[in-house]
């Protein structure tokens, strides 16, 4: 546990120093996911991020944030996860309006879980990667796949997601 808050303040630490990106110094972002199944029994899951960025070079970013994940299950218990995490983005190449910029990213943190039965505060991770579609200079539509886990006191869930979302620099 003591590892892990150190290297949630050094992610912290980012946000306080370093170069301001040539044109933008900060972003934020919203990604999400929705299902609904009806079969073999009704089933939602939805998930939503929201992330700060402060930009440490043209293409590296520092990045904070918050997501919430619902689960719902026809006839069993439920379960709702925050999470708070800290990590980094890194864009492969220079922000052009109308381009394509690959992007991979990674944070690590803490996820709060309520299954009605019980709660737990778990260590969590994600780690990915995906392209930003500049719709103009500053805002981008961008896909991402990320591979993620959080250790629960049930065992790991673990899985991999695809996001769609938008980011805005500023």
């Amino acid at each position: 546990m003591k590892n892990l808050a150190v290297a949630l303040g050094a992610a912290i630490a980012l946000f306080s120093g370093g170069a301001a990106a040539q044109t933008y110094g900060n972003e934020f972002s919203f990604f999400g996911s929705y299902d609904s199944m009806d079969e073999p029994g009704d089933v939602t899951l939805s998930v939503f991020n929201l992330r700060y960025g402060k930009y440490l070079t043209s293409q590296a970013v520092a990045v904070i944030g918050v997501s919430r994940t619902n689960f719902d299950v026809s006839g069993a218990a439920d379960s709702t996860t925050t999470a708070i995490t800290g990590g980094a983005k890194y864009y492969f190449g220079q922000q052009v309006s109308r381009g394509f910029l690959p992007f991979v990213e990674a944070a690590i943190g803490l996820a709060s879980t309520d299954t009605g039965a019980g709660d737990s505060t778990d260590f969590t991770w994600e780690l990915g990667g995906g392209a930003a579609f500049f719709m103009s200079e500053a805002t981008s539509f961008d896909a991402s796949v990320r591979w993620y886990q959080t250790d629960t006191d049930g065992g790991d869930t673990e899985g991999l997601r695809i996001f769609l979302g938008m980011t805005t620099r500023f």
